[in-house]
């Protein structure tokens, strides 16, 4: 990494909103370090965003769902006294109810939507607080203002990265670290391809709802700009989150998914 250039850490990165957000914070002259678990993928895509935009670009490939995976994350943080950006993105789905769903694919889960972001922003802050710069983005879901069946974990899980990064901001926004929750609704990547793991594929839902990860990231980094907390890109789920904190999205979830599914 150059000496004096911003650097961006990106979980989830080999594809769909973690790439994006890596060429978009390319754009921005960004240094970056890709997390991920394809080391190729990686690999490719830190070649591809040095070659465009004249940027170092580390691939760092590491499993979020194990104690190790976590511990070699954190440590690379911790040695980046200028890491400027922090975005925890890497997240999965698991397409079957709770009760039918393995236990230990469930605490994966918990691991990686919840304690890897724990641990890294824990990582990052010291340095950022030190400089009183620097951000975390947290990608949560339009799933963290509901309580979806079928979505059990996934629900309860962004829930957890939408309050933790409320809570956080609030804590650390007057020194100076700006700390954000991305709240997306449907955008079309490779996880909503794979219905199997807990996504709904486009041709299950209205085309209306669907957004592009170009478009969410962009938003995202805007809201981030100004030091707002909580980023729901799209009017269309903006106002599916303000009904959605009325209650009545989760008494319609039931008889609303057994549609699509049938």
């Amino acid at each position: 990494m150059a000496v004096g250039r911003r650097i961006a850490l990106v979980t989830g990165a080999s594809s769909g909103i973690g790439a994006e957000f890596a060429r978009q914070l390319a754009g921005r002259g960004y240094d970056l370090i890709l997390h991920g678990r394809r080391l190729d993928r990686l690999a490719a895509l830190a070649a591809e965003l040095s070659a465009a935009h004249g940027i170092a670009a580390e691939p760092l490939a590491a499993d979020l769902a194990v104690e190790a995976g976590i511990a070699a994350v954190a440590a690379r943080i911790s040695a980046l006294p200028e890491l400027g950006l922090l975005v925890n993105n890497a997240g999965f789905g698991i397409g079957r109810g709770f009760a039918e769903a393995d236990v230990a694919g469930q605490a994966e889960m918990l691991a990686v939507h919840m304690l890897a972001p724990m641990r890294l922003s824990h990582a990052a802050l010291p340095a950022m607080l030190a400089r009183r710069a620097g951000g975390i983005i947290n990608v949560a879901s339009l799933a963290a203002f509901m309580a979806l069946p079928g979505n059990v974990n996934y629900c309860a899980t962004k829930a957890y990265l939408l309050t933790f990064s409320q809570a956080l901001a609030g804590e650390v926004g007057r020194r100076g670290v700006k700390v954000q929750a991305l709240c997306p609704g449907f955008t079309v990547t490779e996880f909503h391809a794979r219905p199997a793991q807990g996504g709904v594929g486009p041709d299950r839902a209205p085309r209306w709802l669907w957004g592009s990860v170009s478009a969410v990231v962009a938003a995202s980094l805007r809201a981030f700009d100004r030091g707002q907390v909580v980023c729901v890109p799209g009017a269309v789920n903006r106002m599916i989150a303000a009904v959605a904190r009325t209650g009545l999205v989760n008494r319609l979830a039931p008889g609303v998914l057994y549609r699509l599914e049938s």
